[in-house]
């Protein structure tokens, strides 16, 4: 039997619309072999986009599941087990793999390493299409910033309308929400709107993400971590981290 790359290049030339008999004379396989890929890719519940993504091994054990058998370098890793724990506050991927290591350690196995690992959990939440919101963890962080609209009201003292400004603040997990109206975007005005936010949930998060604004940013750089203005970064209530 030919080797497991040519069912690639087969499946590829297959999809240029070469003939039977031009594959087998370019790749120098037989007529039969190009016929059953072909029979084969015709039957099979993954399209050419797929397959592209597949690796030769794989590819090869899907059109000859009972001929070939892939090899694992290493224990395989239980992704259900790996999907349950990230749920959990402060459990990341590296703590779990550093832990499906020492299991492989403690009983003579070799491990995947961490990149194998990050991408299989990739591939697996990615065939269970699980929706992005599993990356947040409930409680950890609280996203805020300056709202682009903004809001009028009618000062009944001046007979005038007045512009309101809109902080706004959210649990990316939950979606639960604080919105406040401010008289401006100064610095005292962002400062008191993030006090009145922990008053009104009653407690703080592990971590304060904002964006870009003027009022608590000073740089944010492509690489490494946001500066903070002094008066933001002094709003450190109880060891709060504010990135």
């Amino acid at each position: 039997m030919f080797k497991k790359t040519k069912v690639r290049q087969i499946l590829e030339l297959l999809h240029k619309d070469l003939s039977a008999r031009e594959i087998s004379k370019t790749l120098k396989v037989s007529r039969n072999s190009v016929a059953f890929v072909k029979e084969s890719y015709d039957k099979c519940d993954k399209d050419w986009d797929e397959i592209c993504l597949m690796n030769d091994d794989e590819i090869y054990h899907l059109f000859y599941p009972h001929t070939f058998r892939p090899r694992n370098r290493f224990a395989p890793v239980d992704y259900s087990y790996v999907h349950s724990e990230l749920k959990k506050v402060g459990v990341t991927e590296m703590l779990l793999w550093e832990e499906y290591c020492e299991k492989c350690n403690a009983q003579g196995i070799s491990h995947c390493c961490y990149a194998t690992f990050a991408n299989g959990y990739k591939r697996f939440i990615a065939d269970k299409n699980y929706t992005s919101h599993i990356e947040h963890k409930p409680g950890v962080t609280l996203e805020v910033d300056w709202s682009g609209p903004t809001m009028s009201y009618m000062d009944p003292d001046k007979q005038e309308q007045q512009t309101a400004y809109l902080f706004v603040a959210a649990f990316p997990y939950s979606q639960y929400t604080y919105v406040e109206a401010a008289a401006s975007m100064n610095q005292s005005d962002w400062l008191s709107c993030n006090v009145h936010m922990l008053e009104f949930f009653g407690g703080t998060p592990v971590r304060i993400v904002c964006d870009n604004l003027k009022t608590g940013v000073i740089k944010h750089p492509k690489h490494g971590e946001v500066v903070l203005n002094d008066s933001y970064l002094s709003f450190n209530v109880n060891n709060l981290v504010v990135a």
